[in-house]
């Protein structure tokens, strides 16, 4: 009986055992589902918490380069000024600081306001070799003559509000450059779109828009010049540009040019310029455009021999500007109704090696049958003879300030260039013997530093008309930036 006893104990416990046991399996199973549930979660939440900290270093990354950004305006401006116009293609342009010199800038305690002046000084020489107009019996002077001596005051206001007003104290004759050049204001809060209001260029044509301490030659090419500027330059105006990934828009209405003495109505104009940059690294670009504009006639009141009086006429002094005589001359264009120019833009730059060429035809309509038309062009090249480039700025479509790898104030010599120019134009058809003349230029240009710069000119002249002036000239010019 004991021994029965003991075996059904034995029994028991061995099932209670085995019942313990597939009970605590059972436990353990369970928990290692939760552990693996688990595991699954927290190499979820790793994952989340992974690309938070990506994300937040993003963040922070965005706002160490904007801090370092604002570091770096605070710079001094010659830093600055190096950094943007250095023609390295890893440079991106500023327009806060391109176009400030050296000199340094006002700054508000916020940084939303900034201001500052700059200045050019161009001094020139020229002695000329003629035979004295047979009609006029005129000579070419030789001589000395302050060519610009500009001032600019010019800022930035909450950010998106540019301003200049800029001012040239060395009257020369010249539509575009004497007495008050600027006075505008320019709107970007609608990037990539940009508003210009008040006075300023009327930026048609490649050779015009670019500043006259920019440009390959003293001169502006003389076709481009004359047709352009002649429509009115510096003028009231509106105008907006935009900006894409391969090509550059800009349009506008002009009035008159802002030193026409005309009593009348203002003549109005439509004026564009579009480009197309495929290529537009500062050490490599291609630059294809079209350029023009139309334009109605100053309403006069009064008239001369039956035919309405206006204020518009086109001429010019060669590319020469120190003996100041005109050698093409249209006169005032009488009865007139409205004109238009239509031309295209060419630029290429690769390294050392440059072109530039433009033409156009203007064609006049006047209340008479007689339509006359107009046209000229130009072609150019340059070569740098230092490890330079001519610099490119893609942002507004036209060339912008050179820094030599070496200064003369670093121990180099500075950048050397030399270019060359062919350059026609004809004003003479229909009953306005306005003449004709082509021109050829040798250049030769030394850039000392980023703002100064030395420019010799040798050109021979061969024109017709009226006033016509077959020349020789060596002109030279003193060149500083500050």
């Amino acid at each position: 009986m004991y021994f029965l006893l003991k075996v059904s104990l034995f029994i028991l416990l061995i099932i209670n055992y085995s019942y313990a046991n597939n009970n605590i399996q059972e436990q353990l199973d369970i928990q290692k589902e939760v552990i693996e549930s688990q595991a699954k979660r927290i190499d979820q939440l790793e994952v989340i918490i992974k690309e938070l900290k990506d994300n937040l270093i993003s963040v922070e990354n965005k706002d160490i380069l904007k801090d370092n950004l604002k570091e770096k305006a605070s710079e001094s401006s010659s830093k600055k000024t190096e950094d943007v116009i250095s023609s390295s293609k890893s440079k991106k342009y500023n327009p806060e600081t391109a176009f400030f010199g050296p000199l340094p800038q006002l700054r508000s305690a916020d940084g939303k306001y900034s201001a500052g002046f700059m200045g050019l000084i161009q001094l020139e020489s020229a002695v000329y070799n003629q035979e004295a107009n047979y009609n006029t019996n005129n000579d070419l002077s030789d001589g000395f003559i302050v060519r610009r001596a500009g001032l600019t005051f010019a800022g930035v206001s909450e950010k998106d509000w540019i301003w200049f007003l800029s001012y040239d104290y060395a009257d020369s004759g010249d539509n575009p450059h004497d007495g008050l050049r600027a006075a505008m204001t320019i709107y970007r809060g609608f990037k990539p779109w940009w508003l210009f209001v008040g006075l300023f260029g009327n930026s048609v044509g490649l050779d015009a828009s670019n500043f006259s301490s920019q440009r390959q030659f003293m001169e502006a090419a003389m076709p481009q010049a004359t047709f352009i500027y002649g429509a009115g330059s510096p003028a009231m105006g509106v105008a907006a540009t935009y900006r894409g990934d391969d090509y550059y828009l800009r349009f506008g209405v002009y009035g008159e040019p802002y030193k026409n003495t005309s009593t009348d109505d203002e003549g109005m104009g439509i004026h564009g310029r579009l480009a197309w940059q495929p290529y537009k690294e500062r050490l490599k670009a291609f630059h294809l455009g079209a350029t023009g504009y139309y334009r109605s006639a100053n309403a006069s009141d009064t008239f001369t021999n039956g035919l309405r009086n206006s204020s518009l006429r086109f001429r010019s002094k060669g590319e020469t500007a120190v003996s100041g005589d005109f050698i093409i001359d249209t006169g005032i264009i009488s009865d007139l109704d409205s004109y238009h120019y239509l031309g295209y833009e060419f630029a290429m730059v690769d390294g050392p090696l440059s072109f530039q060429s433009e033409w156009g035809i203007l064609n006049v309509t006047r209340k008479t049958d007689e339509n006359p038309q107009f046209s000229g062009g130009f072609l150019q090249a340059g070569y740098m003879l230092t490890d330079d480039a001519r610099n490119y700025n893609a942002y507004f479509a036209q060339f912008w300030r050179l820094k030599p790898k070496k200064s003369i104030m670093e121990g180099g010599i500075g950048a050397w260039e030399v270019a060359l120019r062919a350059s026609q134009i004809d004003l003479s058809d229909k009953n306005i013997d306005g003449g004709s003349a082509i021109s050829y230029t040798l250049g030769i240009n030394w850039y000392m530093t980023a703002f100064t710069k030395t420019m010799i000119n040798i050109l021979h002249t061969d024109s017709t008309g009226p006033l016509s002036e077959d020349f020789n000239s060596v002109g030279a010019r003193l060149q500083i930036e500050f």
